[in-house]
């Protein structure tokens, strides 16, 4: 049977000359745990115990134990908020009704954050995939380090191009290489029903992560039976959804809608943003963050397995403690301890390593804009036949345009939409046939709301460089905007 609901109440304590002091944990459940006892035992040294009641519902869940045996994750930090690890089996007590049961066994869980990164290739992301080449590998450096991610493409018809035992490093290739693939919509219930039973069954916290447009998606196979089916087993997995939805001038918003109910059932995020702009990799980077921090939370972690006796009463009040002093217990029946049922020094041990984590987010994410930076220098320097230097340095003759460019790309990165909009009219000034200005100045109407504006440095961009890059993309967005 699945377990509903977990409730952490008051503490009751065996009677001792030394009890310890159990803080409260919290966490709504997934996992199936039936309590079942054996003969009662005494108590071997102090020992408090935390009451936990446990409502069990009438679905199954998935099968990971004997049928004979539950589980609980359990928490312990000492004085100092540091975590206590080395306890054994022997160390921890599990009662129902004052009747002590059989602990099989209690280890420290030590597995890696895996994650499934669905990212929707199709055309109708066309006008984001500059931005998401850049975000999307900031998004795995932000990662704890030990992540474990495969990458699903879901143009067509989804597949896995990058396993996670590959590596980080190849999953970040990949990614630097993405294209759309152009005539194609997304299979995207597809990615989400495969991915979802592609994960292993005994992982405990495994995450999806899904990038999608509301463009052309394979509405016409999905069957509300089948997402019936794909949530009930959602809900028993213990996998939980993060998305980012990208709304594009002609979308339908069928992908968007979905993978947000997807979220929600899951317990993950949904973001949402209406076009291309450094905010795709900000909201990458909230997204990596906050499955970092819950990833912290859920470090150091014991698997406490233990028998239930045939005919345990399903409703009845379980307590679980360890014999020793001065000690502080969280308990979760799915493992995920959150980080606002922590306190004192271990709610201060959890915000150290949070904001350690969002260090290292902005560090990639800066090193990641200097990169791109670098690179379109390089490129503006190609364009006006000069040597431009790295940034910081003096531009060669013939940068009158390349400059306020540069400057005007550093501006859009940051989200200063009006200081980037004068650098961009100063490039276009320098150069008025030279497209890729007035597309960025389409680009910061169209973040602006401003629609027709948007169109008229589109339609510009058509007229002076019908056959660029630029070119093309301008020409899709007129005629999606005028619609």
């Amino acid at each position: 049977m699945l377990l509903e609901t977990v409730v952490l109440s008051h503490v009751i304590t065996v009677p001792t000359s030394n009890p310890v002091t159990v803080g409260q944990g919290l966490h709504r459940p997934r996992r199936t745990v039936t309590p079942g006892w054996r003969g009662r035992v005494s108590p071997r040294g102090p020992c408090v115990l935390a009451l936990l009641l446990l409502m069990l519902g009438p679905h199954q869940g998935r099968t990971v134990l004997a049928q004979t045996e539950s589980r609980l994750f359990v928490q312990v930090f000492a004085a100092d908020g540091s975590p206590v690890t080395n306890l054994t089996a022997e160390d921890f007590v599990v009662e129902q009704d004052g009747v002590e049961g059989r602990v099989i066994r209690a280890e420290i869980v030590e597995e890696p954050l895996r994650l499934a990164l669905l990212v929707d290739d199709a055309d109708g992301a066309d006008p984001y995939f500059r931005v998401l080449r850049t975000g999307l590998p900031i998004f795995v450096d932000a990662l704890p380090r030990r992540s474990e991610v495969s990458l699903v493409l879901l143009s067509g018809r989804p597949r896995v191009v990058v396993d996670h035992t590959e590596g980080l490093a190849k999953v970040k290739d990949r990614l630097n290489g993405l294209f759309t693939n152009q005539g194609t919509s997304a299979g995207f219930f597809d990615g989400l029903d495969e991915t979802l039973a592609g994960f292993d069954q005994q992982l405990n916290w495994p995450v999806m992560v899904v990038v999608t447009t509301d463009g052309a998606s394979k509405v016409d196979l999905f069957r509300q039976a089948r997402y019936t089916d794909f949530t009930e087993r959602l809900a028993s997995s213990g996998v939980t959804v993060y998305a980012l939805g990208l709304s594009t001038p002609r979308g339908d918003g069928f992908q968007t809608r979905l993978v947000e109910d997807v979220t929600r059932l899951s317990g993950g995020r949904y973001l949402t943003l209406n076009s291309p702009s450094q905010a795709v990799t900000d909201q990458l980077t909230v997204i990596a963050a906050e499955i970092s921090r819950r990833y912290a939370a859920s470090l150091n972690q014991y698997l406490v397995v233990f028998e239930a006796p045939p005919g345990a009463d399903a409703g009845a009040r379980a307590t679980a403690g360890v014999r020793r002093s001065g000690v502080t217990l969280y308990l979760s029946a799915d493992g995920r301890p959150r980080s606002d049922g922590l306190t004192g020094a271990a709610a201060r041990a959890l915000a150290i390593q949070e904001v350690n984590d969002a260090i290292s987010a902005k560090q990639a994410q800066l090193t990641a804009l200097q990169a791109e930076i670098e690179d379109l220098q390089r490129e503006a320097s190609a364009l006006v036949g000069t040597t431009q230097q790295a940034a910081g340095g003096t531009a060669g003759g013939g940068g009158g345009r390349a400059e306020p460019w540069n400057a005007g790309e550093v501006a859009f990165a940051n989200g200063q939409m009006d200081e980037a909009t004068a650098f961009y009219e100063q490039a276009h000034q320098a150069d008025p046939s030279w497209g890729k200005p007035l597309f960025k100045l389409g680009l910061v109407a169209l973040n602006q709301g401003d629609i027709a504006t948007a169109v008229a440095y589109f339609e510009q961009v058509v007229a002076v460089e019908p056959d660029s890059e630029e070119g093309a993309q301008a020409a899709e967005f007129v005629a999606q905007l005028k619609q």
